[in-house]
């Protein structure tokens, strides 16, 4: 088969396809599943490179999100089907690749009105649910801000806590698409994360309240922003960070008994993983979620997609996927 082999930790370059790699065979209670579609996360870019705890053992085949079709299964396999349309929660062989081993019961079935492209949802709606839900500790009557919410963990945000009664959506984007994306996905109220005046026109929608709950993308970037229009006793929880913070000052945050929470997906409990599984399912059985899929690569250009998650070349705009079969 067709799969990306990383021989070696470095830049998107590092990301080589290679022709001949043998088909994984599924162990007991595995399957293996033909790869239709396989999400692009930033995670990914951060094992490529081998700045991430824990490291990949070399080599390696990135990839955990996927969606396709159940090609065969592995011993004590009931209830599974060859030819059964499935999404993927885990892999247990990497999914830049044609074909895919999972454990059973990390393969989930996809309705029919659900494309192979939407399946990969796993990291961003997952990520997404236990940030709101988990760690954010949502609560009815809540103002939720999603900061670079046209992104995938940002889209799958507000597309969740649009089904919470009673809460405020804010969302920030940093182009005129990307607001529009945000608003038609549930948002409702946008603005410009560019524009040097937002976090004031937050307190003023707010009418001087601030922000019951923080969805940081890239804390790096807005924290200390962030600080300055949490309410009192808010949260602000940490999905995505690329770099130190200077000037971090903790009074902001005492002064308004707030709290800082870090979210890592790699951390839930088997409780609350099958909790995300069990509602993502329902979700997508009643369409009251729809990921959003910006770009589709084939194997070949697996290092663009690297760079293009990590630097949107028009801004972020929900997910970005690889195609194993396409050339």
């Amino acid at each position: 088969m067709k799969a990306i082999v990383v021989r070696n930790f470095g830049d998107p370059s590092v990301l080589k396809v290679e022709n001949n790699v043998p088909i994984p065979k599924p162990q007991v209670n595995e399957v293996l599943v033909k790869i239709l579609s396989t999400g692009v996360n930033p995670v990914e870019t951060y094992q490529r490179s081998g700045n991430y705890n824990p490291t990949p053992q070399l080599p390696f085949t990135p990839g955990k999100d996927a969606a396709g079709i159940i090609e065969s299964v592995g011993d004590d396999v009931k209830n599974i089907a060859p030819g059964t349309r499935v999404w993927l929660s885990t892999a247990s062989s990497g999914t830049y690749a044609q074909f895919a081993t999972a454990p059973a019961d990390a393969v989930h079935p996809l309705p029919d009105h659900v494309t192979f492209d939407q399946g990969t949802l796993w990291t961003a709606y997952a990520t997404a649910y236990h940030a709101i839900w988990h760690i954010g500790e949502v609560k009815k009557g809540d103002v939720i801000l999603v900061h670079g919410a046209s992104g995938g963990v940002g889209l799958a945000s507000v597309q969740l806590a649009r089904t919470i009664p009673g809460v405020t959506i804010i969302g920030t984007a940093g182009t005129e698409k990307g607001l529009g994306i945000v608003k038609e996905n549930g948002a409702d109220v946008v603005f410009n994360h560019h524009d040097k005046n937002y976090t004031d026109q937050i307190l003023e929608y707010t009418k001087g309240k601030g922000v019951d709950l923080i969805l940081e993308m890239t804390a790096n970037l807005t924290l200390l922003r962030s600080m300055t229009i949490v309410a009192k006793s808010g949260k602000i929880c940490i999905i995505g960070n690329r770099a130190p913070i200077d000037g971090f000052n903790p009074r902001l945050l005492m002064q308004k008994r707030a709290s800082l929470r870090g979210v890592m997906l790699w951390l839930l409990s088997p409780e609350e993983r099958k909790e995300i599984i069990q509602s993502l399912n329902e979700r997508l059985k009643d369409k009251s979620i729809n990921p959003i899929v910006n770009k589709s690569y084939p194997l070949s250009q697996a290092s663009t997609s690297h760079v293009e998650i990590i630097n949107p070349s028009a801004g972020a705009f929900g997910k970005i996927v690889i195609a194993p079969w396409e050339e």
